[in-house]
């Protein structure tokens, strides 16, 4: 079996590959970060509003920075996107549930990625080795030629 010559520069094209995917997937983890942080202010202002929110008056968001006053009559009134543009009606602990869940599968998302990150890493690493070996080799080859 005959075998196939690698070079230097198909190594490099092959670590700019991995490089690229690392950067987007640490693209991916910080935007899940984000997410996650937003489920859990959500979380914690859902908490609140439950404990103390019943007859506050508050500042709804109408959108592009703009918001209404308000006031929470009943605050178990819940309604909540449970994905594809449905909306349902829930209360404060079953709209808190569903944050949770959320967040526990962003998390887990998160662990997979990183894993890749690290796998990619790994191949980065050996591929840089290979690279060093490979010039310390033309480096004498050529010394001896001189």
């Amino acid at each position: 079996m005959v075998e196939k010559k690698v070079t230097i520069e198909q190594i490099q094209d092959e670590l700019r590959s991995y490089l690229g995917e690392i950067e987007y997937l640490r693209e991916q983890v910080s935007t899940i970060d984000a997410t996650i942080a937003d489920l859990r202010l959500v979380d914690a202002t859902l908490t609140y509003i439950k404990e103390k929110g019943e007859g506050k008056s508050i500042y709804i968001p109408l959108g592009g920075g703009i918001s209404i006053k308000g006031k929470i009559e009943n605050p178990n009134d819940v309604i909540m996107d449970i994905g594809g543009g449905i909306i349902v009606g829930a209360t404060i602990d079953e709209a808190k549930e569903n944050i949770e869940r959320r967040i526990n599968a962003l998390m887990n998302l998160r662990l997979a990625l990183l894993r890749k990150i690290e796998e990619d890493t790994r191949k980065v690493n050996e591929l840089l080795k290979k690279i060093q070996s490979m010039e310390t080799k033309e480096r004498l080859k050529n010394r001896g030629k001189a």
